[in-house]
């Protein structure tokens, strides 16, 4: 009873003598979510935090005076923080606890193209597609647009953004569910405009997010700009810093970094504002309905360059233009080739039937549609990595063509690489276009307390598998590779893998086990994992340096002792460059690691001069012996100048044959492979 009676006397003077008093409504919140404090002084009162912000934000520039009710704004991180409030003579500090949204909407939505004008792509898997009034963006989806072009897509719920021209985006969620909406953009570069309807649940979120800032709403009208510029025209935007700071902006005002709102200096106009419409005639009408019913081309590529075929180069001279018929997309040209620049000119592909009929220049480049779940697409090789990439990392043939199938839904996925290309078509020749087969099959599944999953298994063939290939032709290669593979997705953006691998060579198997974490964070990705492996397995065998050393009959064999190694590397894209770097190698020796990066830089257009590309690839067993370039070094250089905008440019490749750096010259637009 004694003790009772102390703590009421002691409350009891700190109501008198205080000054300065702050009463949350609790002390735990959801991250993105905000929480009411009652604030009572006689004088001016500021505040001091590491992470969130308040509403209004007059108490974190100005302070604010006499009794006050203000909002707390949570990051959107799972942490806590001490916030201190102070006047003049006095303090006080309460900890504030920010934990993950107790609802989390899972069911896959879709946005419509309501309107479009100018040249417009969408990328799905590694496809770029013209857009179309018909296209449905997905969570995944990536949208281009050129200059002088924009986009509107619709979401379910009716909120509308505007992507204006020389802006690319990323739908990273895309999510409805009874009401509940969950949409993430990631702004990589350029601007949009945003109609967000009003999100009636608390877990509903609409997020666009820059390099520097996350602008969050439920149900205004903003402007974003990939410098992390926020311009608020209706209700409010809260923009979450990426050092976990936050303010609110409201209408009328903007900002571009963490301090008081200004207000707006670019009228709502400029990003509403259309063509006028002119009136037609009926004949116009017609023509116009012609014109959109026909097939329109894009601008004819024209390339120029060298290309290997085996251990053979010959020199390619192509023009493609390509086609879209509704949902299908086709790559129709003329193609002719020589083994020298003044040597004698034949049709078609390179092969070992070279045709002199001039017919067969006719050549079937490109091809690719996708209906309902299945995407089918034949054209140029791109880099495929099956499983997590423990035997199968990257791998494509630089030089070759192939038929790519993809099935893939909520539960099951589905991909085979199969090595043809249409050589001639009189006689029609459908030719081996390289070696390797592909092959990956995966289950998705969601399970209590451990969430979405997935388990899998990866198929890899060389069908030519020799020891011919190899720089011991005593030793026995490896024909085939086999993974079994499960994936778990820790947090967001976050996951975890194992994989479990099998090669085998003749009348010999080895095995090998990989784990790894995987993380995505901004516009970098970072990859670190460990694997052990028993003797005659030979990690990361199939990549994209495979098939030049192949060429080159420098192939590893199944003669490696076992061991245990590591990975560890990253991967980024901006507006301005992209790459990889990756190191890996064995535990027992980390003085010998294989070290393999690539980069690629775009220099934008500054007044007449029209920018500039460069491009570079390296990969070494033996990175740190020696010289930076031996005979262990694959690697080129690319410096691409634009002639005609992205439909013609013109370049050099230095490339390096163990020895010495060999030079051509390379004209195109497919330039950077």
């Amino acid at each position: 009873m004694k003790k009772i009676l102390f703590l009421l006397i002691v409350l009891f003077s700190i109501s008198i003598f205080a000054n300065l008093k702050v009463i949350p409504d609790a002390t735990v919140v959801e991250v993105g979510s905000s929480l009411g404090l009652k604030v009572i002084s006689d004088k001016t009162v500021y505040v001091d935090f590491n992470l969130g912000g308040f509403e209004p934000a007059d108490i974190v520039f100005d302070g604010i005076v006499g009794e006050s009710y203000v909002y707390y704004i949570a990051p959107l991180v799972e942490a806590s923080d001490t916030i201190t409030f102070k006047t003049s003579d006095e303090s006080t500090s309460i900890t504030i606890y920010f934990v993950k949204s107790s609802e989390e909407v899972k069911n896959k939505s879709f946005a419509k193209v309501k309107s479009f004008s100018g040249h417009v792509a969408v990328k799905r898997g590694d496809l770029w597609n013209p857009i179309t009034s018909e296209t449905v963006i997905e969570e995944g989806d990536e949208i281009l647009t050129m200059e002088n072009s924009f986009v509107e897509v619709e979401f379910e719920d009716g909120s509308v953004s505007k992507i204006l021209g020389n802006s690319q985006v990323l739908f990273e969620r895309v999510r409805y569910d009874k009401g509940v909406v969950d949409i993430v953009m990631n702004l990589k570069k350029g601007k949009s405009y945003n109609i967000v309807q009003k999100l009636l649940n608390k877990f509903s979120k609409f997020r666009i997010k820059t390099k520097s800032v996350t602008a969050g709403v439920r149900g205004t009208r903003f402007a974003v700009f990939e410098n992390g510029k926020i311009l608020t025209y209706e209700g409010r935007v809260f923009a979450y810093f990426s050092d976990g700071k936050v303010l609110p902006v409201t209408e009328g005002y903007a900002l571009e970094s963490f301090e008081k709102p200004k207000k707006v200096d670019v009228p709502e106009e400029e990003f509403v504002k259309v063509m006028p419409e002119k009136p037609t005639t009926k004949k116009e009408e017609v023509k116009e309905k012609e014109k959109t019913m026909s097939v329109q081309p894009s601008v004819p590529p024209v390339s120029v360059g060298p290309v290997r075929k085996g251990n053979d180069y010959y020199m390619v001279y192509s023009i493609a233009p390509e086609f879209d018929f509704g949902l299908v997309r086709v790559g129709l040209g003329f193609t002719a080739y020589s083994t020298d620049v003044s040597g004698n000119l034949y049709y078609g592909l390179p092969s070992d039937n070279p045709s002199t009929n001039i017919i067969n220049g006719l050549t079937l480049n490109s091809l690719a549609f996708k209906i309902f779940n299945v995407d089918f697409r034949y054209g140029n090789m791109f880099p495929k990595s099956l499983g997590l990439g423990f035997t199968t990392r990257n791998y494509y043939n630089p030089f070759s063509k192939s038929f790519d199938i993809e099935y893939d839904s909520d539960k099951f996925l589905l991909y085979a690489r199969l090595p043809y290309e249409l050589s001639k078509i009189y006689p029609i020749e459908l030719l081996t276009s390289d070696s390797i087969f592909l092959a990956e099959a995966s289950i998705k599944f969601d399970l209590p307390f451990i969430g979405e999953s997935s388990i899998g298994l990866g198929i890899t063939i060389d069908t030519q598998a020799s020891s011919a290939f190899l720089e011991d032709i005593s030793a026995t290669p490896i024909e085939s590779a086999y993974s079994l593979f499960l994936k778990k997705e820790i947090f967001k953006n976050f996951d975890f893998g194992i994989e479990l691998s099998m090669e085998n060579g003749l009348n010999d198997y080895s095995l090998g086990s990989f784990a790894g974490f995987y993380g995505n964070f901004s516009f970098v990705n970072l990859t670190a994992g460990v694997y052990y492996y028993l003797d005659g397995f030979v990690p990361f065998y199939f990549n994209n340096n495979y098939s030049y050393l192949k060429s080159a009959n420098k192939l590893p064999a199944m003669d490696s002792e076992g061991s245990s190694g590591y990975l560890s590397g990253f991967d980024f894209d901006t507006s301005f460059a992209k790459g990889k770097l990756y190191l890996y190698g064995t535990l027992t020796n980390f003085s010998s690691p294989t070290l393999e990066g690539q980069i690629e830089i775009s220099i934008p257009q500054i007044g007449t001069f029209s920018g500039l590309s460069i491009a570079g690839y390296y990969f070494d067993k033996t990175p740190f012996e020696g010289s930076l370039f031996s005979l262990d070094t694959t690697s080129y250089l690319k410096i691409i100048y634009p002639l005609a905008g992205e439909s013609f440019s013109a370049g050099v490749i230095f490339i390096w044959d163990g020895e010495k750096w060999n030079e051509n010259v390379i004209i195109g637009v497919d330039l950077w492979r």
